[in-house]
C-alpha cells in the first residue's frame, strides 16, 4: 500500500545512498506543499499521496543506473511498475521526460515532482537560478548539452508561472522548507492536514 513509510522502506531496500534521500526529501517537500495549495485552490483531482510518494522515489534508480548505464528515470519506472504502481512510475519517468501540457490542461503530478526536483541543489531548496547555473557548471561539456540546458531552464521558468498562478506564496517561499526537521514525519502530518499545515513553515 502507498505511504510515505513505503517510500522510506523501498528507499532502504534499494539501497540508495543518504545524500540522494536528503535531495528526496526536499524534493517531496516543495512536491507536497504546492501539491496541497494547488488542490485546495484550483485541481481537486491531485493525488496528494501519490505525488508525495513519487517525488520521495524519483531517484530510487540513480545510483544503480550509474554502475549499469541505464536511464534512472526509465529505471525508476520499471521498477515501480513491477511492484504495482505504474502510476507512480509514471511521474518518475517525467522527472526527466516531462510532456509539456496542452493548453488548459489541469496541473498534473509529474509537473510538480519535475519542477520540484529543479529546485533542490543537493539537498538544499534553491533558486531556479541557482540551479541551473550549477548544472551548467556540472554538465554543460559540450555546445550541445548548454543549449539543451537553456532550454530547460526557459521551460521550468514557464512552468513555475503556471504552477504559481493563484497561490498565496511566492517561489522564493519555498526556500523556508529548507528548515523543516524531521522531514518524514512532517510528511505524514501533512498529507493529512494540508493544506493550512504548510503556513507554519511558510511564514517563519
Amino acid at each position: 500500500m502507498l505511504s510515505v513509510d513505503f517510500a522510506y522502506e523501498l528507499l532502504k531496500k534499494e539501497e540508495v545512498p543518504e545524500h540522494i534521500i536528503r535531495h528526496s526529501e526536499k524534493v517531496a517537500l516543495i512536491s507536497l506543499c504546492l501539491g496541497s495549495f494547488l488542490k485546495h485552490v484550483n485541481n481537486p483531482l491531485l493525488d496528494l499521496k501519490v505525488l508525495t510518494v513519487s517525488a520521495l522515489l524519483h531517484d530510487v534508480k540513480k545510483m544503480a543506473s550509474l554502475k549499469s548505464g541505464e536511464n534512472h528515470a526509465a529505471a525508476g519506472y520499471k521498477l515501480m511498475a513491477s511492484l504495482g504502481y505504474p502510476r507512480v512510475g509514471e511521474i518518475i519517468y517525467a522527472h526527466i521526460f516531462l510532456k509539456l501540457p496542452k493548453p488548459g490542461e489541469p496541473i498534473k503530478e509529474e509537473e510538480i515532482v519535475f519542477y520540484a526536483d529543479k529546485r533542490v541543489k543537493h539537498d538544499t531548496i534553491v533558486s531556479l537560478r541557482e540551479r541551473f547555473s550549477d548544472l551548467r557548471e556540472r554538465y554543460g561539456r559540450t555546445l550541445k548539452a548548454i543549449i539543451r540546458m537553456r532550454l530547460l531552464e526557459e521551460m521550468t521558468i514557464l512552468l513555475e508561472k503556471r504552477l504559481f498562478k493563484g497561490l498565496p506564496f511566492s517561489p522564493s517561499d519555498l526556500n523556508k522548507l529548507n528548515n523543516v526537521k524531521e522531514v518524514r514525519d512532517v510528511l505524514k502530518n501533512c498529507l493529512e492536514s494540508s493544506p493550512d499545515c504548510w503556513w507554519n513553515f511558510l511564514r517563519a
